[in-house]
């Protein structure tokens, strides 16, 4: 099992070269193509405002908005011609309110989607995130979210799966196999399992241990109290006691007037991960 279709997010952030790299080494160990997608995003003004706004003006914001992406391909070009990975690269002209759409519809022709965790620093921290929320819950594939501080080496070593035995995580397990496969080994965390004890079995995290093993996985499981203490945070922790340089969870959200926002849980750990997050709903 390998991926053959990636798609890599493409935006003017700091941390965007640091991405494609990532998705570059994905598409190298999976043999897979990848495709890099710019949007030249305009501004959503509102109809009262725009009728009064000159016509050289919005041909002035959508030049610039097709200029931005125009660079970013470039750049994507450039480091992907280098590493000899079949690839191409797309600009799509959207406006800002549709940009979530826009890229959730070509997600789903890719097994995996690569993204950026926001920069509160940015100007576009609002809309990244806003971003990878709709692709989350819309496009129905995975995304695999590279933190802008920078990462680790995640293609191998070590990845932490957080097990809750609900259908998010189950997906997200199985979205992860090609990438978990190449791993040293793999921890199946279970925290407060009491409080999902129906979701578990006699030993929870062993019938997940013993699937994901039988890929050929080297896997343990670990379980955990909180004692208290949230549960992203005892993640978190985890991530860090255990050296690991990937975290496999499923992402919840709740229904808010029909929209999906992030849970508690998830939303923390976009806000604060310290390594790359692949991530279904």
């Amino acid at each position: 099992m390998s991926y053959k279709d990636i798609l890599v997010y493409l935006d003017d952030s700091e941390s965007c070269r640091g991405r494609i790299e990532t998705a570059l080494k994905l598409a190298e160990a999976h043999q897979a193509h990848l495709v890099g997608l710019a949007l030249a995003v305009e501004p959503t003004i509102p109809a009262y405002i725009g009728a009064e706004l000159p016509v050289e003006v919005r041909d002035i914001q959508r030049k610039a908005a097709i200029d931005r992406a125009k660079a970013q391909t470039e750049m994507f070009e450039q480091l992907a011609g280098k590493e000899g990975v079949s690839s191409e690269s797309r600009i799509v002209n959207c406006y800002e309110s549709t940009a979530g759409d826009t890229l959730s519809f070509h997600a789903r022709h890719a097994d995996l989607v690569v993204m950026g965790q926001a920069d509160p620093d940015s100007h576009f921290a609002t809309l990244t995130s806003s971003m990878a929320e709709e692709v989350l819950f819309s496009s129905g594939r995975p995304i695999y979210l590279v933190p802008y501080i920078g990462m680790k080496n995640s293609i191998t070593g070590k990845a932490i799966i957080a097990w809750d035995g609900g259908r998010e995580s189950t997906r997200a397990v199985h979205d992860a196999l090609p990438i978990l496969a190449g791993m040293d080994e793999v921890v199946v965390l279970v925290v407060d399992a009491g409080r999902h004890a129906r979701a578990h079995g006699a030993e929870p995290g062993a019938d997940l241990a013993t699937h994901i093993a039988r890929h050929g996985i080297n896997v343990r499981v670990d379980r955990v109290q909180s004692a208290g203490i949230d549960i992203a945070e005892v993640i978190l922790n985890a991530i860090a006691e255990n050296g690991a340089n990937l975290l496999i969870m499923g992402g919840y959200g709740h229904s808010r007037l029909r929209e999906m926002t992030l849970g508690g849980v998830t939303h923390t750990i976009l806000k604060e991960m310290t390594a790359p997050v692949l991530m279904s709903h």
